[in-house]
């Protein structure tokens, strides 16, 4: 045994007792001012959370509050609160300062949720600079609370002679502490352990303790993290006392070796003396296993050799431990390492104990494992935060949150920014969670400043990541040191990275603040393609995404995006999501004020604030919201004045907002720092202007603004601006130009786009539609009355409303603090309450480590792939469900599956086909569930779900027949049209276009609508991305539609169809049709189409909106749920029929938005008790949401409180509206594949129908009418892309080279009693046009198909290897921001293209052009227009490794450059754009029109191989024909003549290539033949082709394997009777072999078989008997198997053989169709005389054999195919 010692002298300081406020510094300043190097004042120095126990049982308990020599200080305190250091009660910790009467608080808790102060909420800013603008390090003083705490205690009797130590866990920013009146020490680091000497303060009896608490101190300038700042003692008080010879400090490490399997258990000490005189003892280590046992046989002894007074030593060993149980997140195994300090007599003095996990930590390259495996986290952050103790948070609520946690699939926390509770760590062993753990080091307000490479900021950051490490060293679950957060780099950082480095073996470290320092690189908010970058580049790395996934609000859209990034590349670590608590306080609802406007308007306003005397009568303290109604949106030239009265005070975020609508349309305000000016402006925003802000401003008065009331007013006539301040003209701005129009509302007191607030009071606020004279404005005896008049806000009018819940989710702004950054807090997956939000079940979803793919669902083959790093998939249960739309019909079991960690295995559900129904849906739902109970669930909790669609060749439901319907009854008058028919009667009004009234059974459907709407709620990622003004042309584009003709049109007496044309007023005018077919049945069918003009901005949501009686409260839907989702967080919702009502569909995000959506719904009904209501079905799928709010009300309301619950449902149908995003909450857009751009056409429908009993709601929803008579067109056998039956004419490109002659259309009709007639086109480009009549008469419909033929495909409709960007996301057919790809023209003018990519410097984008027949590629480069300034850009092509191209560099104002670049034969094209030389800022370019042309002469490329394999000694059955790929990428089935296969080649396992030779190419084709071990035993086998074609007749035959002498043989074949036929069967050699009998069953067939004589035995290697089947129909894969086989050798010896089974796979055709046993001309002839049939023909039993593709038609490919293979054959 190996002992190393060391000894050093503990140094004590001594201090005198001190009776000042302060301890005199060098400086003069107070500790906590302007001194971050004086940080603790006599603490203890940094180590392990521990206390003694008496006993080694007490030890190994590790109940911290159970040991006798623990006492806790948690409870009440009396408390005195002063605002400032000035202010405070100075003396109170003398010991006869009387604080009796002073309040009790309770410790550990914030002192802003008792009652006191109030909580601020920043981000970056610092929280003072509301009051004052103190530099660092000075801390503010004018706003510094501080809290004096006192309390007594008595020292237990049995700590006689024993040192006493004072503890706190936590305290929020700097303290000092007294004992008995006695200065004790000062201590700094709010998140970290500070421990004091206080044994010589303490006496007999009562003692009293005092502490001194800052809000704020120097250090608070390194503590400026993104969080609800709080103060006061919020973690743990406690005494400890320790024996005069004491432990003071361990650590436990652990080190696997080379297999990760056994283990040394790594031991260091240090024992201080506080004896008066030498000390001799030992240390003894006892380890117990997780059973309770002991480890090692005996313990390991460390000696004490006499140490001295006051010295400390330092003992250290090592233990090998024999395979212990290894600790990680899935398996946290923990031992107990119990410390026994005796003296030398043997006597135990204390024992401690600590937790130890085996577990190794490493970086590998560019990985990071664990034990040996290569981690992926798939992580959180965590704040501390209890929305009711405020930064306390109790032991409970960290289980909940573990709890959680580990349910969701999460497994790393980042214990953002700070340390946490020394409890959360326990608990993160135990449950097993991986711990990122961070100093408390952030200056992210001044990170350019401090702390860097400050050396009065050095020890100061050294001792937090000290006492970080100190604290937490014998943690498992800790596996990564951060620095910090934000704070950028300096020497101070990388001094602390080499301390750790050179102090901890065992952990990695991080910090995206100086990655070069670190282990690990990392960084925030990267887009995935940036993160796929450095995947990509192989650095030897590792890179974490240490903050992704902005969780704000309604988040987290296509996060699976990230999960793929992490999963492909191994150097990526993986991330951490931000974040996983919302950050809000429970906070008493206050009374709602309502400010009443009291011109013409009559608007009502909630007023947050208070009301207070103004210049007459009350003002406003706070803001107002209006509600944004078209009279307070002034725009254009027509004129506008704005006025109010103001009482400022200086402004906390530099604005005061006095009156304004957002920051894009106009604005009364102060700006304190506008390009260094401290201004007073009116503005208008005008876009086309240069300055675009418009403003008339003057300096902010220096003498006498803040707190006196000014007269303000700003005026635009059109032609000039004015602003007027205290009856004065002040300043004039000439400006012709209009006032644009944003989507926020007007507020006073606020501006709502930037969430900035005034400072101040405001009174008497006008606004006028007009601009006012001086004269005007000076007078004052105008009235309300004056028509010009849209506003008028004394604050005179007003009404209270009393909250109707007492507590609310508080955030910035909240609590009268100025600045903040209003919810910019709430950023959990977890409300602050622990409600989980909708969006973590997507985490979870894409966070699970069981994940599936489809392999062949037709066979049932999935893969599952275990990502777990430890656990056998087998360790869980599993269970597959087969669905019919909502009803189970098979299931089975899943449990036992063996595939190992970090492996893949291809599994078969066991499925049988089902009896398909026409019209349902089938899916296959995989589930694996917790096989016991865990510390955080209970058995059966599902961990791992998918779910797949089934693609079953469905038969098609049926369309309800018109002539079956009532008769419905039309009555029109000039502006209504009314219908009656059985049991209904709807209402339509014709002005408006839409349905004013629904009646069923005398009951009311609908009350108000459909009307079309474009507008959702904007969520936080929107509001952070501009998009309410970006898209606020759509608003309400809906609702101020322009209707422009209305048709009505009977069909027969059955159905009338209101067809609705209308003008929509976006920037450029789009355009809306919608059409209401009521049919007799009672059912309405709605379609709808937007085309959405060029130029306009991306559209938030195209749906409809419409109002539903209060009664038909309870939901039902089929679609994806049960939580809300969206088109980009939808991979957790799976299809099934879901119940709920439309009051839960709300969730109380901490600001109202878009919620509650339902994605891929088949149909949802809304019924009242009774299962009677409305309901809608897609055709086929929608998106729905219902909720009691529109979206307005969501967007106006600032927190849930604030709504208004409407009792009717607003019901949104919708065609869909745009993802969530998530990549940030500040500028970043869902992601361009989940954006409905502008330039396009929209379409889709949906069917309204009463239900009776909403039981019957799934076969109402397939039982839908229709008067669209087709429901597909093909050409040349390929449905028309985005086909929609009410669209009648479409254009149709076909790439040259990919089909000859002249294309063929087809309709497929919609239902029966069709006739289509068909006009072919004759050339191209050319014309098809289709007609299609109902037999009854009723219907009718035409639809044109322009066909044309180009040579050129686009870039972005094909695939690209690879691609990288240097800031956000590759845009196919956008620009990288997402618009309209526009550069400039040679005339300065735009020029924009509706194709093209999008990139930004510095960007690569790889495309293989290899074997495709390409010849040019043609684009248009240049900076994309969205971009007027400092962007610099340079474009290159580069083709097979050698630049080609270069367009030098390119400006926002270079015009587009023509690139035209040869390819013929090569085989990569990559396309790089470049910095121009002053960084890729701004760097916006587009590769326009790009496109490949074809070549017109198409050569064969490609033979695909083929692959083979058979038992040593068989012959490999090669295939008669291989696919052969044209250039053009057509391909054929050709005939093959291989070349002689040697048999010694096929004799031993292996592998080998044959070639063969295909007539009119060079090419060879190739057979790739795996040789491989025959069955051990006997075995009849199986050899035959791998592809056979419909109706043709093949054969197999069968030999044995491991066998000789047979002279009888009983085997029995199967088959699936329904693809196959049994034809015949015969001998090879009839003259050896007989076939006895032959006994056909229903699916197999029983040979009886005889040799004729001893010399015709059967031996292995040979075949003996030839079966033919027939391909009865064309399947993907069909097994043959030999399921019986009994042989006997002559001597009676019988032996039971093993059945081997061979796979067949069926083409569609067998071109010898008029079977004279070859392809011919005659076949060629049949093909053409059933030329132009379809499957809808009567004749096509027929004429199916001669369909050569599958695709139920006979047309010109088929034509081709045979010819084809008629010129083969030649």
């Amino acid at each position: 045994m190996k002992k190393i010692i060391s000894v050093s002298l503990v140094i004590t300081i001594l201090l005198s007792f001190c009776t000042a406020v302060f301890a005199n510094t060098d400086n003069g300043y107070p500790e906590w001012n302007n001194n971050p190097e004086i940080f603790e004042i006599n603490r203890e120095p940094a180590h392990v959370t521990s206390v003694p126990y008496a006993t080694i049982e007490e030890a190994l308990a590790h109940k911290m509050e159970e040991s006798p020599y623990y006492m806790s200080l948690n409870g009440s305190w009396k408390f005195s609160w002063a605002k400032n250091p000035d202010e405070r009660i100075a003396n109170f910790y003398e010991e006869d300062f009387d604080v009796s009467r002073w309040d009790n608080i309770q410790v550990p808790g914030s002192w802003q949720t008792q009652g006191y102060d109030y909580p601020i909420y920043v981000n970056v800013t610092y929280p003072w600079t509301g009051v004052e603008n103190p530099s660092p390090p000075y801390a503010p003083t004018k706003y510094n609370p501080v809290g004096s705490y006192r309390r007594t205690f008595t020292v237990p009797e049995n700590w006689e002679g024993r040192k006493v130590f004072l503890s706190f866990e936590g305290v929020e920013s700097a303290f000092y502490v007294w004992v008995n009146g006695q200065y004790v020490g000062y201590g700094e680091d709010s998140f970290t352990s500070k421990d004091y000497d206080i044994t010589e303060y303490l006496k007999e009896g009562e003692n009293s303790i005092s502490v001194e608490v800052y809000r704020w101190c120097d250090a608070s300038w390194i503590e400026d993290q993104d969080m609800i700042r709080l103060s006061g003692i919020f973690r743990d008080v406690f005494l400890y006392s320790t024996p005069k010879a004491h432990v003071r400090d361990f650590w436990l490490t652990t080190d696997l070796d080379d297999e990760y399997k056994d283990a040394d258990l790594n031991i260091e000490t240090e024992v201080i003396n506080y004896n008066d005189e030498v000390f001799e003892g030992t240390v003894e280590i006892i380890l117990y296993g997780p059973d309770g046992n002991h480890v090692f046989d005996e313990p390991v002894i460390l000696d004490i050799e006499k140490i001295g007074p006051s010295e400390l030593v330092t003992l250290k060993d090592s233990k090998f431990v024999e395979n212990p149980l290894k600790w990680s997140a899935e398996y946290p195994n923990l031992y107990t390492a119990v410390i026994t300090l005796k003296d030398s007599s043997g006597a135990i003095l204390e024992t401690q104990s600590c937790r130890v996990g085996f577990r190794e930590i490493e970086k590998v390259g560019g990985e990071v494992r664990i034990n040996g495996v290569p981690l992926k986290i798939k992580g959180v952050n965590r704040h501390e935060i209890d929305p009711v103790n405020g930064r306390y948070v109790t032991r409970e609520r960290m289980i909940e949150d573990i709890t959680l946690m580990k349910q969701h699939n999460i497994n790393t926390v980042r214990t953002s920014h700070y340390p946490n509770d020394p409890e959360w760590y326990e608990l993160c062993d135990e449950y097993g969670l991986y711990v990122i753990d961070e100093a408390n080091i952030e200056s992210h307000g001044a990170r350019n400043i401090i702390p860097q490479s400050d050396p009065r900021w050095t020890a100061n950051v050294l001792d937090r990541v000290k006492s970080m490490v100190e604290r937490d060293k014998n943690h498992p679950s800790v596996i990564i040191w951060s620095l910090g957060n934000e704070s950028s780099g300096g020497s101070n950082f990388a001094q602390a990275a080499n301390w750790i480095k050179a102090n901890d073996h065992t952990r990695l470290t991080i910090y995206e603040g100086y990655s070069d320092i670190v282990d690990i690189i990392s960084s925030m908010y990267r887009d995935p393609s940036t993160i796929e970058a450095y995947g990509k580049a192989g650095t030897q790395k590792p890179y974490l995404a240490i903050e992704y996934a902005h969780a704000m609000g309604n988040s987290v859209g296509n996060l699976y995006e990230y999960l793929d990034v992490f999963y492909k590349y191994s150097n990526i670590l993986g991330g951490c999501i931000w974040d996983w608590v919302d950050q809000t306080l429970l906070w008493p609802t206050p009374v709602k004020t309502y400010v009443k406007d009291m011109s013409a308007s009559k608007l009502e306003s909630l007023a947050t604030g208070n009301l207070e005397d103004g210049i007459d009568g009350k003002a406003l303290n706070g803001y107002a919201v209006l509600p944004d109604v078209e009279q307070l949106n002034i725009k254009g030239t027509n004129g506008i004045t704005v006025e109010a009265w103001v009482k400022p005070e200086v402004p906390a975020s530099g604005h005061n907002e006095f009156v304004t609508k957002g920051d894009k349309q106009f604005a009364l305000k102060q700006n304190t720092n506008l390009n260094g000016r401290n201004i007073v402006e009116f503005f208008v925003y005008d876009a086309d202007s240069t300055e675009k802000w418009v403003s008339v401003n003057v300096d902010t008065p220096s003498d006498g603004w803040y707190g006196q009331w000014h007269h303000l007013a700003g005026t635009y006539d059109g032609s000039q601006l004015k602003l007027y301040i205290d009856g004065e003209l002040k300043a004039t701005k000439n400006h012709t130009g209009g006032i644009d129009e944003s989507a926020y509302p007007v507020a006073i007191g606020r501006n709502m786009e930037h969430s900035r607030n005034m400072s101040g009071l405001i009174d008497n606020v006008r606004l006028y539609n007009r601009a006012l004279t001086l004269e005007e404005l000076n007078d004052a005896t105008r009235t309300p009355d004056d028509e010009s008049v849209v506003l008028w806000m004394d604050f005179e009018e007003y009404r209270e409303e009393g909250p109707d819940v007492k507590e609310y989710y508080a955030y910035g702004g909240d609590w009268g603090d100025n600045p903040n950054d209003g919810n910019f807090s709430a950023n959990g997956l977890v409300s602050s309450d622990r409600t989980i939000q909708p969006e973590i079940l997507e985490v979870k979803k894409q966070y699970q480590d069981i994940v599936f793919d489809e392999v062949n669902l037709l066979e049932g083959k999935i893969k599952i792939t275990n990502r777990f790093l430890f656990s056998n998939v087998n360790k869980f249960n599993g269970k597959w469900t087969l669905m019919a739309d909502d009803r189970v019909i098979q299931e089975g079991s899943l449990n036992g599956l063996d595939i190992k960690p970090q492996q893949s295995a291809e599994v078969i559900i066991p499925y049988s086909m089902p009896e398909l129904e026409p019209g349902v849906e089938y899916w296959l739902n995989i589930s694996f569930t917790l096989a016991e109970d865990t510390l955080w669930a209970e058995k059966g909790y599902e961990i791992a779900k998918e779910q797949f669609k089934m693609p079953f060749n469905v038969p098609d439901d049926e369309s309800r027949s018109l002539s079956d319907m009532p008769d419905i009854e039309i009555n029109e008058a000039e502006d209504s049209l009314e219908i009656n028919g059985e049991n209904f009667a709807v209402t339509f009004d014709m002005e408006s276009g839409t349905i004013s009234s629904w009646k069923y059974n005398g009951k009311d459907l609908i009350k108000e609508g459909p009307v079309p709407n474009f507008w959702r709620a904007p969520i936080d990622n929107d509001i952070g991305n501009g998009m309410p003004t970006r898209t606020a042309t759509w608003r309400n584009a809906g609702k101020n539609r322009q209707i422009v003709k209305t048709d009505v049109s009977r069909i027969g007496s059955k159905a009338v169809k209101i067809s609705v044309e209308a003008k929509l007023p976006t920037t450029y005018v789009s355009e809306y049709r919608v059409t209401y077919t009521v049919f007799g049945s009672g059912q309405i069918v709605v379609e709808s189409t937007l085309d959405a003009a060029s130029g306009n901005s991306e559209i938030p949501e195209i749906g409809m909106m419409m109002t539903i009686p209060e009664e038909y409260e309870n939901l039902t839907w089929y679609g994806r749920g049960p939580q809300e989702n969206y088109w980009d967080k939808n991979t957790g919702a799976h299809v099934g029929l879901y119940s709920s009502t439309v009051e839960e569909q709300f969730y109380p995000y901490v600001r109202p938005q878009e919620t509650g959506n339902k994605t891929d719904v088949r149909w949802v009904a809304l019924t009242d008790d009774n299962g009677f209501g409305l309901l809608a079905a897609g055709m086929p799928v929608m998106e729905v949401n219902a909720l009691h709010y529109t979206p307005e009300a969501l967007y106006a309301a600032g927190h849930p409180y604030e709504l208004t619950r409407s009792d009717d449902i607003i019901l949104r149908i919708n065609y869909k509206q745009m993802g969530v995003g998530g990549d940030n909450s500040w500028g970043a857009k869902p992601h361009a594949q989940f954006m409905l751009n502008s330039g396009n056409s929209y379409s889709y429908s949906y069917t309204l129908m009463p239900v009776e009993n909403v039981a019957e709601a799934m076969s109402l929803s397939d039982n839908v009418p229709t008067t669209e008579l087709i429901r597909d067109i093909k050409v040349n056998g390929k449905s028309i892309e985005n086909f929609n039956p009410s669209v009648y004419k479409y254009d149709v490109e076909l790439l040259e080279g990919t089909f000859t002659g002249i294309p063929t259309v087809e309709a497929i009709p919609s239902m029966k009693d069709v006739d289509i007639t068909i006009t072919q086109a004759k050339e191209l480009p050319g014309q098809a046009v289709i007609t299609a009549k109902s037999r009854d008469g009723l219907l009718s419909s035409t639809y044109v198909v322009d066909i044309r033929a180009i040579d050129y495909v686009y870039l972005s409709d094909i695939d690209w290897v690879s691609a990288t960007v240097g800031w956000g996301t590759i845009q196919k057919d956008r620009s990288i921001d997402g618009n309209t790809i526009t550069l400039r023209g040679e005339n300065g003018q735009p020029v924009t293209y509706q194709k093209g990519i999008g990139t930004h410097a510095i960007s690569e984008i790889v495309y293989d052009i290899s074997g495709k027949n390409y010849e040019i590629f043609e684009a248009y480069v240049g900076v994309d227009q969205e971009m007027t300034y400092t962007a610099s850009i340079v474009f290159q092509v580069w083709v097979d490794g050698e630049k080609v191209y270069d367009s030098g560099i390119m400006y926002p104002g270079t015009s587009q450059k023509y690139v035209s670049v040869n390819v013929a034969g090569k085989n990569e094209l990559k396309l790089v754009v470049t910095d121009g030389g002053n960084g890729i800022g701004s760097d916006h370019g587009d590769w326009a029109d790009a496109k490949l042309y074809i070549s017109k002469n198409p050569t064969v490329t490609e033979i695909k191989p083929v692959n083979i394999t058979t038992f040593a000694g068989v012959a490999p059955k090669l295939p008669q024909q291989v696919t052969v790929v044209y250039s053009n990428g057509s391909t054929f089935s050709a005939d093959v003549v291989w070349e002689d296969i040697d048999p010694a080649q096929y004799a031993q396992p292996g592998t080998f290539s044959v070639e063969g030779t295909v007539e009119g190419t060079e090419l060879k084709a190739v057979a790739n033949v795996t040789v491989i071990q025959g069955p051990e035993r006997t075995a009849v086998v199986l050899t035959g082709p791998d592809v056979v074609n419909v109706n043709e007749n093949f054969t197999i035959e069968l030999g044995l394997n491991k066998a000789s002498n047979i002279m009888a043989q009983d085997i029995t074949i199967s088959y699936n009777a329904e693809d196959l036929e049994f034809v015949s069967v015969e001998a090879v050699d009839s003259s050896k072999v007989d076939i006895i009998e032959t006994v056909e069953n229903a699916d197999s067939v029983r040979l009886i078989i005889a040799s004729m004589g001893r010399d015709n035995a059967v031996n292995s290697c040979e075949s003996f008997v030839r079966i033919t089947f027939k391909a009865k129909k064309s399947f993907e894969v069909e097994i043959i198997t030999v399921t019986e086989a009994l042989l006997s050798d002559g001597q009676g010896n019988e032996i039971a053989a093993e059945g081997t089974s061979i796979m067949i796979r069926c083409n569609a055709f067998n071109p010898d169709l008029n079977g004279d046993g070859r392809v011919s001309i005659g076949d060629l002839a049949i093909i053409a005389k059933y030329f132009g049939k379809t499957s809808n023909d009567a004749s096509w039993p027929e004429a199916r054999a001669a369909d050569t593709n599958g695709d139920n038609c006979i047309d010109i490919e088929d034509l081709v195919y045979l010819a084809f293979r008629l010129l083969m054959a030649d």
